[in-house]
């Protein structure tokens, strides 16, 4: 029987480590009667917005506390569940990243009144992630309870911005879309991440309202915007490009006449088709990284110019006389 309790115990103590951890870090602060700049390394248990509780060492069972008027900055180290989660998330298992982000927002939720802290952090990297398996419904869920207040950086903040848009797409209002994108990016300069997403965006809305050339434009300038950086996306709008070229009716037109004598090399319909050619060359190249081009697409391969059949010349009636 003892040893049932205390199992249980241990397994108790065991989930409320999972649940909430302390966090290790740094706080700058200027001494009461000195008035001097100290340091204190320490383990922060919980936070208001008029104090830090904290520990002096890891196993300590006292709790210290510290008013939040008298401390200039604190740091925070990176805890390890949250550089396990980085690790998935960088190697793009994004699924198995987003458990371990909400798994760090959690434990570290008490201390989410300080600037910088890891719940904050932990819990726009879950959104990230939401982002990134276009799981817009688990995006928009997350999105209203998060408390984006003590988020540190700058480019973290404007990704909030970003998610009205993406919030617009899970609703495909492409009329609400088109005129929210234009908004947007009026509002400021957008780095290219954030950019690339705006272009995406936008592109998703033109081909929801069935503007395939002002579609494709947004597609290429999502393409382009950060071509290096945001390798995902950059493939998402080649596809959407690939998908509207094929999908447009003067590109039909043109397959429908190619090698004819009616085939007409100036329509907008032959330089699309033309396009989608140069971007499946692409994509197999060096766009898709290594991924094959989808079955879908690699029809449009046919259509290469050097690969035109001779249209069939008609005799004239009158040349030999007959």
């Amino acid at each position: 029987m003892t040893k049932l309790v205390l199992s249980f115990i241990l397994l108790f103590a065991s989930g409320a480590k999972l649940i909430a951890e302390d966090a290790m870090g740094v706080i700058i602060y200027t001494e009461p009667v000195s008035k001097q700049e100290d340091v204190l390394k320490v383990w922060m248990t919980a936070a208001s917005t008029t104090q830090i509780e904290y520990k002096t060492t890891p196993q300590s069972l006292n709790r210290n506390r510290i008013k939040r008027s008298v401390v200039k900055s604190v740091y925070f180290f990176e805890p390890p569940v949250f550089k396990e989660a980085m690790d998935l998330y960088e190697s793009r298992d994004y699924a198995g990243a987003r458990e371990k982000f909400a798994a760090c927002k959690k434990a570290f939720e008490t201390l989410d009144e300080i600037r910088g802290n890891y719940s904050a952090l932990a819990g726009f990297y879950e959104l990230e992630t939401c982002r990134k398996l276009e799981d817009l419904e688990g995006l928009k869920k997350l999105l209203d309870v998060y408390q984006a207040d003590t988020l540190a950086r700058e480019h973290q903040r404007n990704q909030l911005e970003v998610y009205a848009v993406w919030d617009a797409v899970r609703t495909k209002s492409w009329p609400r879309l088109d005129a929210l994108v234009r908004e947007v990016l009026a509002e400021k300069k957008w780095i290219g991440e954030h950019l690339a997403q705006l272009k995406y965006c936008h592109g998703l809305a033109l081909e929801g309202l069935g503007r395939d050339t002002d579609a494709l434009i947004a597609f290429n300038g999502a393409f382009t915007a950060d071509y290096t950086a945001s390798e995902e996306l950059t493939q998402k709008a080649a596809l959407a490009c690939l998908r509207v070229i094929k999908g447009n009716d003067e590109v039909g037109l043109a397959i429908q006449l190619w090698g004819t004598e009616d085939e007409d090399p100036n329509s907008p319909g032959y330089f699309l088709l033309q396009e989608g050619v140069a971007l499946c060359d692409l994509w197999k190249k060096s766009l898709g990284g290594g991924k094959p081009l989808p079955a879908e697409f690699a029809s449009l391969l046919r259509y290469r110019e050097d690969n035109k059949p001779k249209p069939e010349v008609k005799e004239k009636a009158d040349e030999e006389g007959a």
